[in-house]
């Protein structure tokens, strides 16, 4: 197999290493070299700054890239590719951007731990019915 997925419903996907998770693709890719990967399209309105900021130089919004790499963990695919248009409007004009972001899975395992492993933790609160801290941890 070229990666261990233990059934797809309804475009669910669901792996048994993480019983407690799943994923919904907008769609995977094989490279030229037969990898599999991730494929997630995004369209945003760029309205202030802020906004702005986290798409900077190329850069993944955090939340994006979190995305990526639980979608990573539970395909086991080696790569995601993100394509993102951004809308912006400003002074009554429109323009749009696009951009492609490809990671790695290499590029990620270590948040693919930290992500898996904290989210092994919120479904233990589920099943014990235990309401999670009001404040976060500090990362």
């Amino acid at each position: 197999d070229l990666f261990k997925v233990d059934y797809v419903e309804n475009n669910i996907w669901f792996n048994t290493d993480y019983p407690f998770a799943h994923v919904s693709l907008d769609g995977y890719l094989t490279d030229q070299d037969g990898r599999m990967g991730v494929l997630e399209i995004k369209t945003t309105n760029i309205l202030q700054s802020m906004q702005n900021e986290k798409w900077r130089d190329n850069h993944i919004p955090d939340n994006y890239n979190a995305q990526l790499c639980h979608a990573m963990a539970i395909t086991e695919f080696q790569f995601s590719e993100l394509f993102a248009l951004l809308r912006y409007d400003y002074g009554g004009e429109t323009t749009f951007k696009l951009r492609r972001y490809h990671v790695e899975r290499s590029d990620c395992e270590e948040d693919i731990a930290f992500f898996m492993e904290h989210e092994k933790e919120f479904a233990k609160l589920i099943v014990t019915k235990t309401p999670p801290a009001r404040k976060l941890p500090e990362i």
